[in-house]
């Protein structure tokens, strides 16, 4: 069969994203502060845009004829020039007039200026006490060793060996160092773990309570159970007496580094507002601080100018382009999300009503059927967002919940069963607390069909102990002993 090349024309289709379609997925799953900081970036890189104060002078975009209406004030304008001419004819220089402060007061405000308040650290804490008890510099070294090993709990768990091993000390030295460091403010520190560290607090703070250091020592596992019983059988104790020394524990801190943990606060700007007024939903958008774009005009007038050159003119066009495409797909991002989200609204009213614990099944596909939307589409508007109601302020991603088996007509979310076990926790006898199955067979006989590990899993989740531990808890504070 001979080999032959032929030319040949072939028809297909293929999705193909444009770079206005690529920004415009792309801001849609932006939050209101990684918008600012993509416009802020957007600012600097094309000089096309400028930032205005005036919203009413912002761009529409796509409409060409605007452009002759927006403002002269253009970036060389010689107007403000001109002003400032005519205040330096009748006042003079001002300058002049005003105090000028020394070289010193100067250098001392810039110092002031330059302070920073900065918490204390939890090494920085320990490495002050260890300087004052080191005996040597090479003892210095290891406690610099140890203390930069600590977790933000206080907790060693490094191993000592391998910690005496590559400073080339003996062990007994590193044991020495770690025996002197839990004793430091905070105490406790330097520990292999939790009991640990309490064993040593209560060493320290209750020095005659033996039974407290007995308890912490050799039976941690059943007071994390509160398995008083068996505590008070293995000290030979009353229970009503080992309740009595649980209570000194409770003044001990398990975690004694985390009081110099320094973790960064999370702020959330909400993206959307909420409001719920007399059974209409009002959703506004939380944007009134993000910069208000508009096309500098003065680059239009560039354009115009035949005697431009190639290059520039095609630079110029590039960026107009760019920013039109960015005026325009902020503008769609914002209608998208107030579509959105007024459904998902308008989907839970209950909850803006009722309050938490009153969430219907909802999902990503039928907020897209409703809106006339791609589910991918609802999917980008709702991540990264938070939204604030009268209720507080939320994920967004929080308001789909997955929806239960239900033998009759009406459709149960988690969310509502969760409101439902909280509720039957909360009203159940305290005497005789309700185990997870007596749970599952009361809900059957509402018609809610959930397996006795979801009920453990939903409680978990609503920081509820067991039945066992509830039991406990509802006795140790009816005798008034907590």
């Amino acid at each position: 069969m001979a080999v032959s090349l032929q030319l040949g024309l072939k028809q297909n289709q293929r999705l193909v994203l444009t770079q206005s379609l690529k920004q415009a997925i792309e801001l849609l799953q932006l939050s209101t502060l990684e918008l600012s900081e993509r416009i802020n970036e957007e600012l600097l890189n094309n000089p096309v845009l400028e930032e205005s104060d005036d919203f009413s002078a912002q761009l529409v975009p796509g409409e060409v004829d605007d452009l002759n209406r927006i403002s002269e004030n253009l970036s060389g304008d010689e107007s403000a020039l001109n002003r400032e001419d005519d205040q330096l004819s009748k006042y003079g220089d001002i300058s002049e007039s005003v105090y000028a402060p020394t070289a010193e007061e100067d250098r001392k405000r810039a110092y002031l200026e330059s302070i920073v308040a900065q918490a204390e650290s939890l090494p920085d804490h320990l490495l002050w006490q260890a300087h004052l008890v080191a005996q040597d510099d090479k003892e210095m070294a290891v406690f610099e060793s140890v203390i930069t090993s600590l977790n933000e709990n206080g907790f060693l768990s490094d191993d000592r060996s391998a910690i005496a091993t590559g400073l080339s000390v003996p062990p007994e030295l590193v044991d020495s160092v770690v025996s002197k460091i839990q004793l430091f403010d905070p105490v406790g520190c330097a520990s292999a773990d939790t009991r640990e560290s309490l064993v040593i607090q209560a060493r320290y703070f209750y020095p005659d309570e033996l039974i407290v250091q007995k308890i912490l020592a050799e039976h941690f596992t059943e007071l994390e159970n509160l398995n008083y019983e068996k505590i008070a059988r293995g000290v030979n104790r009353s229970v009503a007496e080992v309740i009595e020394k649980s209570r000194l524990i409770q003044g001990l801190d398990p975690f004694p580094g985390r009081q110099y943990s320094v973790s960064e606060a999370r702020y959330i700007t909400p993206d959307i507002d909420v409001k719920y007024v007399e059974g209409e939903i009002i959703v506004t958008m939380n944007d009134d601080w993000i910069p208000s774009l508009r096309i500098n005009p003065y680059y239009l007038e560039i354009l115009r100018k035949k005697s431009l050159e190639k290059k520039l003119k095609e630079y110029i066009q590039d960026k107009l382009h760019s920013a039109r495409y960015l005026l325009r797909n902020i503008s769609s991002r914002r209608e998208t999300i107030v579509k959105v989200v007024a459904a998902i609204m308008e989907a839970q009213k209950d909850f803006l009503s009722k309050g938490p614990g009153n969430l219907k099944p909802l999902t990503h596909v039928e907020i897209a059927e409703k809106i006339g939307m791609h589910e991918s589409t609802v999917s980008r508007a709702t991540s990264n967002k938070f939204v604030q109601t009268s209720w507080g302020v939320f994920e967004l991603k929080y308001f789909f919940v997955s929806k239960l088996k239900s033998t009759n007509a009406i459709e149960q979310s988690s969310d509502q069963v969760m409101n439902l076990i909280k509720n039957l926790i909360d009203n159940e006898d305290q005497q005789s607390p309700m185990s997870d199955e007596d749970i599952v067979l009361v809900l059957r006989k509402n018609g809610i069909n959930v397996a006795r590990r979801t009920i453990s899993k939903y409680r978990s989740v609503l920081d509820i102990p067991p039945s066992n531990k509830r039991k406990k808890i509802n006795m140790i504070k009816s005798e008034g002993t907590l």
